[in-house]
């Protein structure tokens, strides 16, 4: 049967102009915003019951119904809805209906689909009523068992609450937390849980989020199966497409071996602070001191004990080295707030060359070609890099005088120092070991220190460090970005 006139109840105006403008002018579309607005009399074919835009879906199907008994009503519901709403909105009086977002209920289909209800109102008989709603409810479960399954395979602790407080759902390891199986939690509020302590901490801050719609973050602790526990509770609103906020969505984060950790790792920082200060001061006070005490016995020991000597010297200039060494790791492990700058690149690395020059005075240390006055990415360790370099050309130097060539090449964007020995070398295998934690030179008695600092901080600054032969020893090549100007 052809559909020439229908009767929309509603108040959704859009949706009843897309509808005339698919008819095209052959259907014409009466509208009654409620039943109290309702005609006396209709020609209607069909009436459309708009339960989306309606405060009470079911009543309003069933006073259409008993005031319209010849017409057949079809009810228009959300595309996603409980199958119980389904069912009495059909046992309201409904022949049938159709989901909003679905095929059927888009204007483009809906008068297809009205044609056919029209032609048959008693297609939709008891049985088929039963039948549908087994169907959806079926539906129902399997979308609830994946959810369920989902939910359980999270090992965070989930709940969702309505907005009246009554829990919806949770997951296996909420049921453990609180100690009770989710019979118990489902369908109750919070108050009526055995665990109250961890009830009333899930239930604060719920007002804020169904208010303002914004994610709330709290943390606490809590005694969980007779052990202080630190958490953290997420919580989100949950939402409907067209209801808006229904409730909160929340989850548990058993944060306390974080905090365990963050304590221990706090007490492991002071120790550091601790060893860096005394490295600092006393251990390389005293070195100085008695490398001042062998530079005054140099007048006084005959050339049997010059010597012993002169290795008492070098040795106590390695060990100002390596106090030195172990004062900038510890200060770079603790920096916390890391930033580069433009650095310098002349005059930092002068001043180390003309350091290593004073320390070891039986090396010779030639710079090739100009230092360019550029600034490089780094910070002010960016001396301590070329410190360990170059003394480390000379402490693994087994030549009677070591030798330390300076170079600096700039390409573009990139500034390359390249610091070269006469010493042993380092074998290919070793190339990329010498550069870890410690990792010692060969023949050394270093702690390894140096190197590996010298790869932390290149990498901070964003550049790069390695090292390769040269024509009589080993070369050292550290790639550091130029600054912009």
């Amino acid at each position: 049967m052809t559909i020439e006139r229908i009767l929309y109840v509603g108040t959704d105006a859009d949706y009843v102009a897309a509808i005339e403008n698919e008819a095209a002018d052959t259907v014409t579309v009466d509208i009654a915003e409620n039943v109290d607005s309702l005609p006396g009399e209709t020609g209607a074919s069909v009436a459309i019951v708009d339960t989306t835009t309606a405060d009470s879906p079911v009543q309003t199907v069933r006073s259409v119904s008993n005031r319209l008994d010849a017409v057949p009503v079809v009810a228009v519901i959300e595309s996603v809805t409980d199958p119980l709403v389904v069912f009495d909105v059909l046992m309201a009086g409904a022949v049938d209906y159709v989901e909003r977002g679905a095929p059927s209920g888009r204007p483009t289909q809906l008068l297809a689909h009205l044609e056919t209800t029209s032609e048959s109102p008693a297609s939709v008989a008891d049985d088929d009523i039963e039948q549908r709603f087994r169907q959806e409810l079926k539906a129902r479960r399997r979308t609830e068992q994946r959810l369920t399954t989902v939910l359980d395979r999270i090992p965070q602790p989930v709940f969702y609450r309505d907005a009246d407080g009554v829990y919806l759902g949770c997951n296996a390891a909420f049921e453990t937390l609180c100690g009770q199986p989710r019979e118990e939690i489902i369908g109750y509020k919070t108050e009526q849980l055995q665990h109250q302590e961890l009830a009333d901490i899930c239930e604060r801050h719920d007002e804020a989020v169904l208010q303002t719609g914004e994610e709330q973050t709290i943390e606490t602790t809590v005694n969980a199966q007779g052990e202080q526990r630190h958490i953290r509770v997420h919580k989100a609103p949950l939402t409907a497409e067209h209801t808006g906020i229904e409730g909160v969505v929340g989850s548990i984060e058993d944060v306390t071996e974080q905090r365990r950790q963050e304590r221990t790792l706090r007490e492991q920082t002071e120790n550091l602070e601790i060893l860096n200060s005394v490295t600092r001061h006393d251990i390389r006070n005293d070195l100085q001191v008695v490398l001042g005490m062998a530079e005054v016995l140099r007048d006084h020991v005959d050339d049997d004990g010059r010597e012993y000597l002169e290795t008492m010297v070098t040795k106590g200039h390695h060990a100002v080295d390596i106090t030195r060494q172990a004062r900038d790791l510890t200060e770079t492990m603790l920096d916390s707030e890391f930033g580069t700058d433009r650095i310098p690149l002349k005059s930092t690395l002068e001043t180390q060359i003309d350091e290593i020059r004073s320390t070891y005075s039986q090396a010779i240390v030639t710079v090739e070609g100009e230092i360019p006055s550029t600034s490089v990415v780094a910070d002010g360790m960016l001396g301590s890099v070329f410190r360990n370099i170059l003394a480390n050309g000379i402490q693994h130097n087994d030549s009677a005088v070591p030798q330390i060539r300076v170079w600096v090449q700039t390409t573009g964007e990139r500034v390359t120092v390249h610091i070269a020995d006469n010493g042993p070398g380092v074998p290919d295998d070793r190339k990329d070991e010498i550069f870890g934690r410690g990792e010692k030179g060969l023949k050394s008695s270093g702690t390894g220190l140096g190197l590996y600092l010298v790869d932390t901080l290149v990498d901070r600054y964003g550049g790069d460090v390695y090292v390769t032969d040269s024509d009589d020893g080993a070369e050292f090549v550290i790639g550091l970005q130029r600054a912009e100007h």
